[in-house]
């Protein structure tokens, strides 16, 4: 029997030569003392308090084998194992406090620069303010006023025309009226030369423009040779006076029915005849068709 003097661990394995929880050299216990301790204690040895180990070297010359463990005499060197405490902890702490200091600092950063620009705005708008010169509108105003404002462009006033008096009016659409009846009741009649009297020397022939009266002539010539019998319907006949009284305008629908030995021709047209007053008498100056309603040949 043996008990460590340091832990008081009593061991019953007498081969033991230093102590298992602190590797101090182990001391025997007599007989009488042992018998004594076994009568007092439980075969179970239980040390009366735990002591952390502590480092020792073990002897070079101990060792072990799987049937028996051979102490030396060389002391055994024990490390002692210090729990380490985990720093997780205060690390996730310290990262937390961290991150709120830099949003601090970046919020406080940002707040600073808005406000330093609003204050550069500020500053510029009076400094413009300022720096403008006391009569500078004064002369604005002045500068707008010596421009020379151009004159509106004159507007011709049309010259009023003088307007016919409605006996006027109604002389000259009788008396022309009178002429397109004599112009049509010689062409049925077939008079050449009474139809011509009513006609300028000069007329606005249908498409060949202005032409003499021997053209005008030559045309109806031809036309009265042809057939021998002429039948002319004026119908829709309105006269227009100019502003003067010395001009009108014959407006009407004509539908003809030529016939002759050997020639046909009908038709009807919207036929327009201007009259000129010339030495007191009404004569053609013009005669066109405007419109073809249909033409039989």
């Amino acid at each position: 029997m043996k008990r460590c003097p340091n832990c008081q661990t009593t061991y019953a394995d007498d081969s033991l030569q230093f102590c298992l929880q602190d590797g101090m050299p182990l001391a025997g216990i007599s007989n009488q003392n042992s018998a004594d301790y076994f009568n007092t204690e439980s075969e179970t040895i239980v040390s009366p308090k735990r002591v952390e180990p502590i480092r020792f070297e073990p002897p070079s010359s101990y060792q072990t084998n799987d049937a028996h463990r051979q102490p030396t005499n060389e002391p055994v060197v024990v490390e002692k194992h210090e729990k380490k405490k985990s720093n997780t902890a205060a690390i996730v702490t310290l990262s937390v406090l961290g991150t709120i200091l830099l949003l601090a600092l970046g919020g406080l950063g940002a707040w600073l620069y808005f406000a330093n620009k609003k204050t550069q705005v500020a500053v510029g708008v009076n400094t413009a303010t300022q720096n403008r010169p006391p009569n500078a509108n004064v002369a604005n105003q002045n500068t707008n006023a010596n421009v020379a404002t151009p004159s509106p462009t004159a507007t011709a006033t049309p010259t009023a025309q003088p307007t016919l008096k409605p006996e006027t009016v109604k002389a000259v659409i009788n008396d022309v009226k009178d002429v397109v009846d004599e112009w049509k009741d010689t062409t049925e009649n077939l008079q050449l030369d009474a139809h011509l009297s009513q006609y300028a020397d000069t007329v606005d022939y249908y498409r060949g423009g202005r032409v003499g009266i021997a053209k005008v002539r030559a045309d109806k010539e031809q036309a009265y040779s042809a057939y021998d019998s002429v039948n002319i319907n004026i119908t829709n006949m309105k006269i227009t006076p100019d502003t003067s009284g010395e001009k009108a305008t014959a407006l009407f629908d004509k539908e003809w029915n030529f016939e002759g030995a050997e020639k046909f021709s009908s038709g009807k047209v919207q036929q327009q005849l201007t009259f000129s007053k010339i030495n007191g008498r009404w004569r053609i100056t013009g005669e066109k068709d405007l419109k073809v309603y249909y033409t039989q040949n």
